[in-house]
Formats: C-alpha cells, sequence, structure tokens
C-alpha cells in the first residue's frame, strides 16, 4: 500500500475515533450527568411538582367550639433560572407593550393574539437579553406590588438578593395569593410562584393556652394536645406533578399526576369554654388583685374525671407567643408544692374508713402544742377539746395528727398512695409531676404529711383526690381528650371514664362532705359560701421553703382552696391555688382569705351556668361572719 493511501485511511480513521468518542462524551453527558434534568427525575426541569399541604386536624371542646383550627396562606417565590431565561420572558414583555396599544381592552381573543406575536417579533429583534430582562422583572413587580401594596423597588431589591430561590413574601392570604396568580397568568409573567401551607390559629388564643398548646410554623405540635396529640392532629401532605415544555412552561393541556393528601383527625377535648371562661376570668383577676407570682385553678366532674375547665397563670397569647419563654409553665399540672391544709382530708378520711373514729369522736388539742416521739405539733390557737368536724372547721394540726396517730404510720401512707400522690395521674399532656413524699420512716415527716408538709402535690393531684370523696370514694384517671373524630364526623376513637381504684367507702365519703359543709359553714372556709348552695371544701396555707434562711418563710405562702358541690349531689369539684399573694393590707394572708373568696367567684357563676337549681333559701338581710384563717 502506497504512503498516500496509508495517510488517507488513518485521517479517516482519526476522523471516526473522534467522531465517535463526541458522541460518546454526550450520551454520558445525557445519561449520567444531565440525568436530574431528564423528565423521569423529580428534579426535572420539565416538571412541576407543588406540595399540597395536608389540614391539620381541628381541636375543639366538649360542645364543638373550635379551639384550633387552619388558615391556608402562601409564600411568594422568585425563581430567578426562569427569570433569566430570555425566550420565555419575552411573551410577558411583549404584553406589557401590546397591552398598552389603544383599543387593546376591546380586542378579540385572536386579535390580541396577532398583536402579541407582531410585539414579540419586535422585542426580540430591537432588545437586547439584559434589556428584556430587566423590563420583565419592572412588569412582574409592578403587577404584584400592586396586589401586595408594595413598591415595586423594594421586590425587585428582594429579587437580585444573589440567591437563586427568593422568597419574595410570606404569609399572604390565599383569596391574594390566587388573584396574584391570575395576575401573572393573564400577563405571561414567569418565575414566580406560590409555596402553600395551613398556618394554625386560635379563635380564644388567651384561654387554656397551657392545654391546648401551639404548633409552630412547620405545623409541628411544640406544647399542650398540641404536641402530645401531634401525629392524630398533623395529616400527611399530598404532591401534584405537572409537565413542563423546554422553556420550562406548564403545559396546559398534559395530565396531572396527583397524589391527594390525608387530613389530620380531629381532636374534642372535656373542656367546657363557657366554665373556662369564667376560670380564666376570675383567675386573672384574682393573680392581678394579689400581685401573685403565679395561680392555677381547676374544674373537674368528679364522676367522669372530665376536665372541664384548668387554667394556669402567668399565660401568653397562642398566636402571638411573645412571652410564652416566661409564661410556659403550666402551673395545674407541673407545680410541685407543699399544699398545707387542704391535705387534712387523708388523715382524716382514713380514719374513719379504717373505723378508728367516728364524727362523734373528740381528741383533745389542749394549749396549742402537742409533744409527741420527740417533736412538738403546734396550732395557732388552744383549741382545747374538738370533735371529729371541729378539727377541720378549726383545721387543727394537733387534732389532725391525733387522727393519723390512730390510723398509724405505715396505714397512713398507703392512704396517700391510694389517694394518688406521689404518682403521675395518667393526664393526657406532657410536663406532669409525680410530687414527692419525703421519708416515709421518719415520724416527724408523717406527722407533718397529715396537715400538708413534707408531701408536695400538684393542683390537679388534688383536684382527683376531692373528686375521690365527691364521688363516693373511687380515684378517676383525670379525662381531657373526650375523643378522636374524623373529618366526615365519625368518632374514631372515644376515650372511656377510667376507674383506677377504690379509696374510700361510700359511707366514708359521705361523711367528709358533711364534715366539709361544716368548714365553709362556719370555719376557716367561711369565704367560699355561695348564696343559695350548699357547699363543702378545705382551706390550706403552706408556708414555702426559704433556702437562704434555711427554713420557712412567713412571707411567701401558697394559698389554695379545695371545694365540692352541691353537697347532696355534687357536681364539680374547684381546686384554686394562688402562690406567693400580697397586698392585702392588715388582714392575714392564708387559703381562707385568698383562694376562699376567688372559689366562691368561680363556683358560683359555675353554677349559673349549669343552671343547678338552688338547694337552699337566700337570706338577703344576713350577713355572715368571717373567719380569716
Amino acid at each position: 500500500m502506497d504512503q498516500s493511501l496509508k495517510a488517507r485511511a488513518f485521517i479517516i480513521c482519526l476522523v471516526l475515533v473522534a467522531g465517535l468518542s463526541a458522541l460518546s462524551i454526550r450520551l454520558i453527558n445525557v445519561q449520567v450527568w444531565d440525568r436530574k434534568m431528564s423528565s423521569d427525575s423529580k428534579f426535572s426541569r420539565f416538571k412541576l411538582v407543588e406540595t399540597r399541604p395536608a389540614r391539620r386536624g381541628y381541636i375543639v371542646d366538649r360542645h364543638g367550639q373550635v379551639l384550633a383550627q387552619n388558615r391556608p396562606e402562601a409564600a411568594l417565590i422568585a425563581d430567578v433560572n426562569h427569570l433569566e431565561t430570555f425566550k420565555i420572558l419575552t411573551r410577558a414583555v411583549a404584553h406589557r407593550y401590546a397591552s398598552q396599544v389603544a383599543g387593546w381592552k376591546n380586542a378579540t381573543s385572536s386579535e390580541r393574539a396577532d398583536l402579541l406575536a407582531k410585539t414579540r417579533k419586535q422585542i426580540v429583534a430591537r432588545l437586547s437579553k439584559e434589556e428584556v430582562l430587566e423590563q420583565h422583572l419592572e412588569y412582574a413587580t409592578e403587577v404584584i406590588g400592586r396586589e401586595l401594596r408594595m413598591p415595586s423597588t423594594e421586590l425587585r431589591k428582594r429579587v437580585k438578593s444573589g440567591k437563586k430561590r427568593v422568597v419574595v413574601k410570606k404569609s399572604i392570604r390565599e383569596d391574594l395569593a390566587r388573584r396574584i396568580e391570575v395576575e401573572l397568568k393573564e400577563r405571561s409573567i414567569q418565575g414566580f410562584s406560590f409555596d402553600r401551607k395551613n398556618r394554625r390559629t386560635y379563635p380564644m388564643p388567651t384561654m387554656a393556652v397551657h392545654t391546648i398548646g401551639y404548633a409552630n410554623h412547620e405545623g409541628i405540635g411544640q406544647t399542650g394536645i398540641e404536641r402530645a396529640m401531634n401525629e392524630i392532629l398533623a395529616g400527611k401532605d399530598g404532591q401534584s406533578e405537572r409537565k413542563r415544555d423546554a422553556n420550562g412552561l406548564v403545559i396546559p393541556m398534559a395530565a396531572e399526576k396527583i397524589r391527594p393528601a390525608m387530613h389530620g383527625k380531629n381532636v374534642k377535648l372535656t373542656l367546657d369554654m363557657g366554665i373556662q371562661a369564667i376560670v380564666e376570668d376570675e383567675l386573672g383577676m384574682a393573680c392581678d388583685a394579689y400581685n401573685a407570682k403565679q395561680g392555677s385553678i381547676v374544674v373537674v366532674d368528679p364522676h367522669t374525671g372530665d376536665i372541664l375547665a384548668i387554667a394556669s397563670r402567668p399565660h401568653f397569647n397562642l398566636n402571638v407567643r411573645e412571652n410564652v419563654g416566661t409564661a410556659s409553665n403550666n402551673f395545674a399540672v407541673s407545680a410541685v408544692y407543699e399544699s398545707g391544709s387542704v391535705m387534712k382530708i387523708v388523715p382524716m378520711s382514713a380514719a374513719l374508713d379504717q373505723g378508728v373514729a367516728t364524727r362523734e369522736s373528740v381528741v383533745d388539742c389542749g394549749w396549742g402544742k402537742l409533744k409527741r416521739y420527740g417533736f412538738t405539733i403546734n396550732d395557732p390557737y388552744p383549741y382545747g377539746e374538738l370533735t371529729f368536724d371541729g378539727v377541720l372547721v378549726k383545721s387543727s394540726n394537733i387534732g389532725t395528727f391525733q387522727f393519723a396517730d390512730r390510723v398509724g404510720r405505715a396505714k397512713f401512707y398507703e392512704y396517700l398512695d391510694a389517694y394518688g400522690f406521689g404518682q403521675k395521674t395518667g393526664f393526657s399532656l406532657p410536663g406532669e409531676q409525680r410530687g414527692v413524699i419525703r421519708g416515709r420512716t421518719n415520724m416527724r415527716n408523717f406527722a407533718s404529711a397529715g396537715y400538708g408538709y413534707s408531701v408536695s402535690v400538684t393542683p390537679l393531684q388534688l383536684a382527683m383526690a376531692y373528686s375521690t370523696l365527691a364521688n363516693g370514694g373511687v380515684l378517676l384517671k383525670p379525662r381531657l381528650v373526650d375523643s378522636i373524630i374524623a373529618n366526615n364526623g365519625t368518632v374514631l376513637q372515644k376515650e372511656p371514664v377510667t376507674k383506677i381504684r377504690r379509696v374510700i367507702s361510700e359511707r366514708t365519703a359521705a361523711d367528709m362532705l358533711l364534715a366539709l359543709e361544716q368548714v365553709v359553714k362556719k370555719g376557716t372556709g367561711r369565704r367560699a359560701q355561695i348564696a343559695g348552695y350548699r357547699f363543702g371544701g378545705k382551706t390550706g396555707t403552706a408556708e414555702k421553703w426559704d433556702n437562704e434562711i434555711k427554713d420557712y418563710s412567713e412571707l411567701r405562702k401558697y394559698c389554695t382552696f379545695a371545694g365540692i358541690g352541691p353537697i347532696g349531689d355534687p357536681r364539680f369539684v374547684c381546686i384554686v391555688t394562688i402562690d406567693e399573694p400580697s397586698d392585702l393590707g392588715d388582714a392575714p394572708i392564708g387559703g381562707g382569705t385568698i383562694a376562699a373568696p376567688v372559689f366562691s367567684q368561680v363556683a358560683a357563676r359555675v353554677a349559673a351556668f349549669m343552671n343547678l337549681p338552688a338547694t337552699e333559701p337566700v337570706d338577703n338581710e344576713g350577713s355572715v361572719a368571717l373567719n380569716p384563717q
């Protein structure tokens, strides 16, 4: 073979190798490097994938009053990649010029299409890419700014921030977002879209805030029922997928793939917002009037364990949440404190239940001091001989200890456990505390536990303990969630009334109610009286431990009143706790002077709200002598 033929063959082979190599590189580029841009990829430029947000389930009270709901809203997003694509932007710029031509408004659709086509050809011929991009952005921001009532210059500044995906405006109402979408579509403006979601809102944002709780901007429950029932409330987002053409425009007639959203289920609570409003009102006024540090009120149906109302202070606004960091503590279920004489129901009912005492039993409380087991128990006054009822009426520590001593230390702690102290109640919310029972083998702790020291409790535990007396002796689990309801109204799950254990006999419970009625009639709880009704209850005043002086403080106190009524047919139990009240003038600070009057106001309004018939005649001319203890 001559040299020229060899040379020609070599050149042909070289061309073939170069061509095949270029083709191979292109195939690799398409199949590997551009895979994300293929039509089968979820990242494809030939697809528009949009989230269809799930609707979070509603939270409602026992009557269906909405407590937590959703408001659809959208965020306006600018896709800078589309805002830099010359071909697709010329349509909007053409519309900008054509719409200013005389007769545009009255032109037919075909006439408009012809005018737009001519104008677009002129724009492509006369304007540079940079000019088209700038004019398109000016036009878009003018239209959007007019709807959002924002300066177009501010919008352009945000779009030109240097990011490829810019959140132009958040929290746009759904009706406004739809209007903007129509405006952009009519003008062929590209590069803008909406991210949609449902924003959680609370119609009564300052009521039952610790119980309802709130969800964050991502729709995840952070506190209260919103957190405890998040999986049930949340649902699951859906998705829609539409095809785009090579320029990134949605193909109108192409099939759309849709995965529908699975909406969250609704949660019905046992709360009665009528009673809740009363409780919020009275607790707020009391904490303000007494300049209290904290406080709570709990109202329970003693026969079912239903929480009818529960409120704590300080609190916050569920929609605004400005002071959530300092007001998020749910005092009613998280506060652990020595509650004082409201705990005297434990040894006194144990004495009746064990048969070591009757309501006619008498103990000698002497001159206000009793030395026993190497320590001294004190009363504020020398009460002398007191009956069983008299011990509760006077709230005698000495008398209470003598009845507790008859029961015995081991048996007393069995009753303390049976009432649910030192244990969580099984409440539906996170953050509940179990309380503390100190030193069961220590006789001094045994003595003080009978009148509310050496035992730390929560207001909710007290509510369930007093409900035990009101329902005939059975401890119930508190019921906050009534049911789980589907979006079509079907009840998917009903929470049952849960009886934990029998604590005392029905006879003992009935006798305790009669004894507690005497406390309200003529004892430390006189300020808890409600005209026309028989109520019973017990005051509690507990000094707070001061670590600086290593002793109990006479200035810092917890004031509590635990009330039951009406006696004979109890319909509700109410626990009022005020932490560190002050500004009472010359009157002593105590459960009888602080918490009892608050209970009276709450109970009177709740009785009226429930339409409870009066059981006693009302003497409009008479007056009641008040005992400040």
